[in-house]
């Protein structure tokens, strides 16, 4: 009897074990797809030679896999300005904005040729990160990209290159800028909206 309740145990912490590998294959590959689909999008778009029209398909790549909205918020919580909910809008747009500008001008920089999706770690049954390197002609961005299932899927949430979070590093960069203070943040936003707008109108 008692060598037949441990072989039960055995089998069933066995077959639990083994199910819950399965689950974190599929998450695993989920999360690969997500990635490999940026990667491939991104490297056709980084061969288009009309300038406008490479960044406008930077962009479009990016947006069925990158969650802009939990990346801003994220931006927005490491700058330490506390932002009123009038407006919060307003500000997210321009976070967002901010750091979709200064990605393009880094991908346009290497002008990369090749996505290689690398390993992939499994941190819990909503995330998951992709190891990808996108290759250009001088340089290479070699980073793990954070995927989290959101309510619309699996979207990249996060960037991490060296160990540093892309969140992280541009509030860093935009906490700077503020100074803490609100006012300098709205004003430094707009001020990169109107200089975006005013070189569009110039070409």
């Amino acid at each position: 009897m008692r060598r037949t309740v441990i072989l039960s145990a055995f089998v069933l912490a066995f077959t639990g074990s083994a199910a819950f590998a399965g689950e974190a294959a599929d998450t695993a590959a989920k999360a690969k797809e997500v990635v490999q689909t940026l990667g491939e999008s991104t490297v056709a778009a980084a061969k288009i030679d009309d300038k406008d029209a490479r960044r406008k398909s930077l962009v479009e790549a990016a947006a069925p896999t990158m969650d802009f909205q939990t990346i801003g918020s994220g931006v927005l919580a490491h700058t330490g300005v506390k932002v009123p909910d009038g407006l919060k809008a307003e500000v997210l747009d321009g976070v967002i904005a901010y750091v979709a500008k200064q990605v393009i001008n880094e991908i346009e920089r290497i002008r990369p040729e090749a996505a290689k999706v690398g390993t992939s770690s499994v941190k819990s049954e909503d995330e998951v990160r992709v190891g990808m390197t996108l290759t250009g002609v001088k340089d290479q961005i070699d980073a793990d990209w954070v995927v989290k299932k959101q309510s619309e899927g699996w979207r990249i949430t996060d960037v991490m290159v060296s160990g540093n979070s892309l969140t992280a590093h541009f509030g860093g960069q935009l906490s700077r800028r503020a100074r803490g203070e609100l006012e300098q943040l709205v004003d430094f936003l707009r001020a990169e909206q109107k200089r975006d707008r005013v070189a569009l109108l110039a070409r």
